[in-house]
């Protein structure tokens, strides 16, 4: 896995910085991303995210809550395998009542009362 610089690591947060100072409704999707982040990942330590290309001396000390803040932007990517399934479960539940709209009720109970007369 390649190296990851200081700046790639900074990026998430200077852009969620960026976007809260932009206006208030980028504020709002800003702190909604994170908040879904959170709620998704939920508490974890550093050391529980990959460490592959992440330097040494991010992991401890001040920059620590920068590399934070790059794994919490990136909470799709720590999901995906939920999130695909997800994806998949509702596309089968909508194809099912796609399914049964299109077929016609069967009408079994009033051709049952018919025929017991």
């Amino acid at each position: 896995m390649k190296a990851r610089s200081g700046f790639e690591i900074s990026l998430p947060a200077i852009l969620l910085g960026a976007a809260c100072l932009l206006s208030i409704p980028t504020l709002v999707l800003a702190v909604v991303w994170i908040f879904i982040g959170m709620v998704c990942l939920g508490h974890r330590e550093l050391n529980q995210f990959p460490a592959d290309g992440v330097p040494r001396h991010w992991q401890r000390g001040a920059r620590s809550w920068l590399l934070w803040c790059y794994h919490i932007a990136w909470w799709p990517w720590y999901m995906r395998a939920d999130l695909s399934f997800a994806c998949a479960s509702t596309r089968l539940i909508l194809r099912r009542r796609r399914i049964s709209r299109a077929q016609p009720p069967s009408d079994d109970t009033n051709s049952r009362k018919r025929k017991n007369r």
